[in-house]
């Protein structure tokens, strides 16, 4: 009597010759464990035979296939490992006789597979290329894309930041060309009484003690360097926010005793709105003066290092109707060429009407077909708001369009529109 699966011979009772059997049996089993055959597709589908399927560890599929080819498999349970080493980019699908489940193995991949004699499954996970895996979406794909996640699955987002040309610089350096005298014991802002350069009004004469953030900035770097005179003083100097210290904003202190002398200060990257500003203050024991005349080392500067443009590049969509919309006329229809996030009531949209609405009147804003916003404008209304109850991304080639209610307004006419988005990098 045979194993169940292997069809392994077992030794009888009182049978002679006992090791012939035990021997035939571990050579089976080694057999099955690791030789290897190759089997030629012919470019059609094949078939295992009982003994191909037991008495080798591994298939190795060859030849060229101009189409996906079936391996079928005799209806045993046993684990085997298969490998697609065939030419012309095409699946071998492997399987039992009749519709069960079927394991797809891609060119280059060995899959291991094991099933119950109906559905056959892939074994221990692994794929033999990255668009097998399940949460991996590679539609669309070009050469040099790079994977992000969208909180479902891992897709195709272009060359992102790797491909962009670098923004151009902002900053300012403040000097400091006249000595100031500092108070003992009292924290006090240094003075930086002119520039070697500013690109966005960073630095005011009015205000010359600080750097002030402009609108559209989300992150600044900070540098300062500070020229002592010498004495018996202890010393602390540290790069503030608003007029406080914060985490990153960069400090040093030294002990009294010193001659004249300087120090560098450096923040880490500070995330920033419009208005902060930041100043260099300086705590002394005793009075002393920070050195400004005739020195090049009295200087303070500041770098964006990120803005936001840069954090969501705009990605904006822009539609306009003369005249009145008729019923479900659609004002846009267009297909989305790169990755496009539309925000929580698409924020930063704007609509305006040059004939305004009698009744509150809606536009369907739909995403290939399904809607997941709207245009609103209020009775007597030339201004829309708009709603969307969660952020939608839309993937290139998916169509956004934006649709007039089935029952026109009776005056509403002169539609314009601009769908705010931002490029999912």
């Amino acid at each position: 009597m045979p194993s169940p699966n292997l069809a392994v011979t077992h030794v009888a009772a009182a049978q002679n010759q006992k090791e012939v059997t035990i021997n035939d049996a571990v050579d089976a089993l080694d057999n099955a464990m690791n030789r290897a055959l190759s089997l030629a597709m012919a470019d059609a589908n094949q078939a295992l035979s009982v003994d191909q399927t037991n008495r080798n560890g591994l298939i190795v599929l060859t030849g060229p296939l101009t189409a996906s080819r079936t391996l079928t498999l005799p209806a045993n349970h046993r684990r085997l490992a298969i490998r697609n080493a065939t030419s012309g980019g095409q699946d071998v699908r492997a399987k039992y006789a009749g519709s069960g489940a079927e394991v797809a193995i891609v060119p280059g991949a060995t899959v291991l597979v094991q099933g119950n004699g109906s559905d056959l499954y892939g074994v221990g996970g692994g794929a033999g290329a990255l668009g097998d895996l399940t949460d991996v979406s590679i539609a669309g794909a070009a050469n040099g894309d790079v994977l992000q996640f969208d909180g479902a699955l891992w897709g195709a987002a272009g060359v992102g930041i790797f491909n962009r040309a670098l923004l151009p610089f902002r900053g300012a350096l403040a000097r400091k060309t006249i000595d100031q005298s500092v108070a003992a014991s009292t924290w006090t802002a240094i003075q930086f009484d002119t520039v070697g350069y500013d690109t966005d009004a960073f630095h005011a004469v009015g205000a010359n003690t600080r750097l002030t953030v402009p609108a559209g900035v989300t992150k600044v770097a900070l540098t300062a360097n500070i020229r002592f005179e010498g004495g018996s003083a202890n010393w602390t100097a540290v790069i503030r926010k608003n007029g406080s210290e914060i985490t990153g904003g960069g400090a040093a202190s030294g002990a009294s005793g010193f001659t004249d002398g300087q120090l560098n200060l450096a923040s880490a990257a500070v995330p920033v709105v419009a208005g902060d500003y930041f100043d260099v203050a300086v705590f002394l024991s005793a009075a002393r003066t920070i050195k400004g005349v005739g020195t090049m080392r009295c200087w303070f500067a500041i770098q964006v290092v990120e803005t936001q443009d840069a954090a969501d590049p705009p990605a904006d969509l822009t539609g306009f109707r003369t005249g009145q919309p008729g019923a479900d006329e659609v004002l846009l229809r267009v297909p989305v060429a790169r990755r496009t996030r539309m925000k929580v009531d698409l924020v930063g949209s704007q609509g305006v009407a040059g004939v305004a609405a009698t009744a509150q009147t809606d536009f369907d804003i739909r995403r290939n077909g399904t809607s997941f916003a709207t245009m609103r404008f209020a009775a007597a209304g030339t201004t829309a708001t708009f709603i969307a109850a969660s952020e939608t991304v839309l993937e290139p080639g998916q169509v956004l369009s934006v649709v007039a209610p089935t029952t026109p307004d009776a005056t509403l006419a002169d539609i314009g529109f601009t769908l705010a988005g931002t490029l999912v990098l």
